[in-house]
Formats: structure tokens, sequence, C-alpha cells
């Protein structure tokens, strides 16, 4: 008796070939789209997480009747003169002079923020939130001023909070003193 024979199922080596093909330039097509979401999903966390710190700050200033600064830091525990991208740290400012003394303790402190490059003119050191809620930086005295955030993919990127004369901070298209946002 004979068996029928059995057609064979399976791909041939031009079909694997062309699926991996196809495979290939739409993955090529997709990833640099992934990146750029990456991205902008890293520089929105950093944002949340300097307006969480402000409000926060604000609301302690205001709850302790007290001056709580807010100063970049590499280590969590000291004010460093870096850049806000090492992170930064809270602390109740008994004394009033915009530094971490060995009496004042910190109250919070956030993460560095890689891969960003985060600029403040009015606040480059430091900035405190007095016991009425509004803003103060140390020597300038700037009363209002703004965080700019920046990427390396240039000026479109580039996303602003502005903390205005109230203590409250909002993010902004433009700079506090009305300009562009410009990345280096």
């Amino acid at each position: 008796m004979r068996v029928p024979s059995q057609p064979q199922q399976g791909f041939t080596l031009a079909e694997v070939l062309t699926t991996l093909a196809v495979m290939s330039v739409s993955m090529s097509l997709v990833i640099p789209s992934l990146e750029s979401v990456t991205q902008s999903n890293q520089r929105a966390s950093a944002v949340n997480e300097l307006v969480a710190t402000l409000h926060v700050a604000r609301s302690e200033a205001i709850t302790r009747n007290t001056q709580i600064t807010v100063c970049p830091s590499r280590d969590g525990a000291t004010c460093a003169d870096s850049s806000w991208e090492t992170g930064w740290i809270r602390f109740e400012d008994a004394n009033r002079n915009f530094r971490l003394d060995d009496a004042e303790t910190v109250i919070g402190a956030a993460r560095p923020q890689t891969g960003l490059e985060i600029q403040s003119e009015s606040f480059q050191q430091s900035f405190a939130y007095l016991a009425s809620g509004r803003i103060a930086a140390p020597g300038s005295g700037a009363r209002t001023g703004d965080f700019l955030f920046c990427q390396g993919r240039g000026t479109e990127a580039a996303q602003v909070v502005v903390v205005g004369v109230t203590g409250q901070p909002l993010l902004a298209g433009r700079r506090a003193d009305g300009s562009d946002p410009r990345c280096n």
C-alpha cells in the first residue's frame, strides 16, 4: 500500500529573507522615534520633580513660618557649587543665609537628572521660599526667575519653568523676561 505524500510545510529561504528585510526597515524607522519619546519623558520627569520640589518648599515655608532654601547638590546632603542637573536639596534655613549649615537639616532631596542641562540665571546657586510664600535669591534679591531644561536636541526641545512673583511655578513657552528659550 502506498502512503500519499504529504506536502512539506514551512518557509522558503527567500520568504524568510524578505520578512527579515521588511522587519529591519521597519525597525530603522521606529527606533529613532522611540529615542525621542524616551528623551521627552526624561525631560518631563525632571520638570515634574522640580515643580513638585517648588510646591513642597513653598508649602513648608508657609506652614513652618520660616525660610526654606533649595540648592544644587551632588550628594543629596550638602549644597554644591554645581549645576541643577546634579540634583538638589531643600532645607529649613534658620539663619537665612541661603547655605546649609551644621545646625540645619535636609528635609528633601532630588536625584541627579542625567541627559539634561538645567539652566537658571536668577537662581544659579540657590533660592529660597520666604514665610510669605514668595521667592528670593541670594545676592540679587530676585523675586522671579526661571529654569530652562535643555537636551541635546536643540532649542525646540527646551522646557521652561517660570517662578512668578507669588512663588508659584508654571510651565511656559518663554523665559521669565519674555525671551525665547535658547539652549546652548
